[in-house]
């Protein structure tokens, strides 16, 4: 599946990974937490706050820490899917580096 990784410090880049969690681990340490955002999935390190992990950004009043994954949102089979063309350019948008600076002005 097609999804957005958001590296700290990093501009939003598109990677395909297999829809499983083993893959999702790898990306993102193997605590992982998954919340539903605007029709997507995100997927983070559940121990970001615990282990001090520097936030990475923000999104609405949730700092994200380390790395993190948005993935589709399969309802109907509740599962992860890959992202549209749409949820691609808005998310890279929402997440670019610059856009980031401009939102804590």
């Amino acid at each position: 599946m097609n999804v957005m990784i958001i590296e700290p410090n990093k501009e939003p880049y598109i990677e395909r990974i297999w829809n499983d969690l083993e893959s999702l681990r790898k990306k993102i340490g193997e605590e992982i937490e998954v919340i539903e955002y605007n029709n997507v999935l995100i997927v983070y390190n559940l121990r970001g706050l615990a282990d001090n992990i520097p936030v990475n950004r923000y999104i609405d009043e949730l700092a994200i820490r380390g790395t993190f994954i948005i993935t589709g949102n399969n309802t109907k089979e509740m599962d992860f899917e890959s992202l549209a063309e749409e949820q691609i350019e808005k998310y890279t948008e929402m997440f670019t580096l610059n856009r980031e600076e401009e939102l804590e002005l």
